[in-house]
């Protein structure tokens, strides 16, 4: 048996070429949220996810994303080596920067990418309704 000092770095590279080493990786629900002058606009990662597996709602300032997919069953006939692929169900709760007409909002899904364009509310400089003193 030959000892062999421990070096992490080099192990874990070493084993890289080697092996198949699962690595962390960013989720596939990753959002950007940003505004134009006219509109809010989110956008995220859905791949694997067809517009009927998905439902968007809106509430106090908060836009809902909820998905679903069937997990595909697993079958002996496939001789399965690995298997990965996983669906199932997820929610996001987004807080959105401004206010928005919801009922003016867009949704489209493109190439796994889900974009949901929400028109700003125009605010006055003025805060809220005026009470006349009597």
């Amino acid at each position: 048996m030959v000892l062999k000092k421990w070096e992490p770095l080099r192990d874990f590279i070493e084993r890289f070429f080697e092996e198949d080493i699962v690595l962390p990786r960013v989720s596939v629900l990753a959002t950007d949220v940003y505004e134009t002058n006219k509109d809010v606009i989110v956008e995220m990662n859905v791949p694997g996810f067809k517009k009927e597996d998905l439902r968007i709602s809106f509430q106090e300032g908060y836009l809902k994303v909820e998905g679903k997919a069937e997990e595909e069953k697993e079958t002996k006939e496939k001789n399965y080596w690995r298997k990965e692929i996983k669906r199932g169900s997820f929610v996001r709760v987004i807080p959105l920067p401004r206010e928005v007409d919801v009922k003016k909002a867009k949704a489209n899904l493109k190439d796994g990418v889900l974009q949901v364009i929400l028109p700003k509310l125009e605010t006055t400089e003025e805060f809220g309704e005026e009470i006349k003193i009597d």
